[in-house]
């Protein structure tokens, strides 16, 4: 019995009596005569079987392929989305007074405060990809920061010292986006591996800052902070693949 040809979307069903019972087959190409020959010839019944099982899982692999494609899209764009008040790490979009949404703080509190955020949003098929730059984000957090205007002299002075804290956790960030990728592997057998990274960035990220604020003194030593803004630029600089805008493949030095 000839087989039955029927386009739908892009693939073609078709109709094989001559496999022993009613299937339908997803074929991704139109069918040939030659195949058509097959599900009609009852003396090639097991080679037309074996023929329709290929096409089939071919069908199958590519479905879940596809499959794959939408869910990383769809973890892509969660992942790209701010909230209000958010502002990502950008080396031409610098922090502003606009930026810090608390304009006086409290008498018990910091004149200025900056709250920053490393935030990763890695999913169980990451392990297959070359790239986790745009997985992991470096988020200054505006609504949980401020600056008392009324009692800091040099407002910008102060707001560059903020941006040299954002670069720090930016440095931070890309280690943690490097880190991912070496261990890439083991994110298959679950999210272990990348909770204990995340850990231990946040734990590198705390005392690293608290050093800076020590050693200039909260901004105030200018030698200290040339010297910090000298090793930030370095460190920003050697890390340079791991920037969030990168989207190109990375190869890692074993």
């Amino acid at each position: 019995m000839e087989a039955e040809k029927s386009q739908c979307l892009t693939s073609h069903i078709a109709y094989g009596w001559g496999l022993g019972e009613y299937k339908i087959y997803c074929i991704f190409r139109k069918i040939n005569p030659q195949l058509k020959s097959l599900f009609a010839n009852h003396r090639h019944k097991p080679y037309a079987r074996n023929v329709a099982n290929k096409l089939k899982k071919k069908c199958m692999n590519r479905i879940i392929i596809g499959l794959i494609l939408v869910i990383s899209s769809l973890q892509l764009t969660f992942g790209q989305n701010l909230q209000e008040g958010q502002k990502r790490w950008n080396s031409d979009q610098k922090l502003t007074i606009e930026d810090f949404k608390i304009k006086i703080s409290d008498e018990n509190n910091d004149v200025v405060f900056s709250q920053f955020m490393i935030s990763q949003a890695i999913g169980g098929f990451d392990f297959m990809k070359r790239n986790l730059n745009q997985k992991i984000e470096n988020i200054f957090l505006g609504n949980a920061s401020w600056i008392d205007t009324t009692k800091v002299a040099d407002i910008q002075k102060q707001i560059d010292f903020q941006q040299m804290q954002f670069d720090l956790a930016e440095i931070h960030a890309r280690k943690f986006r490097k880190r991912a990728l070496e261990n890439k592997g083991q994110i298959a057998k679950g999210f272990d591996i990348i909770n204990q990274i995340n850990n231990d960035i946040m734990t590198e990220f705390s005392k690293s800052r608290l050093e800076l604020i020590k050693e200039t003194e909260g901004g105030r030593n200018d030698e200290k902070i040339e010297e910090w803004k000298e090793k930030i630029a370095t460190e920003l600089k050697e890390l340079y693949e791991f920037r969030y805008e990168n989207k190109k493949k990375i190869k890692l030095n074993k």
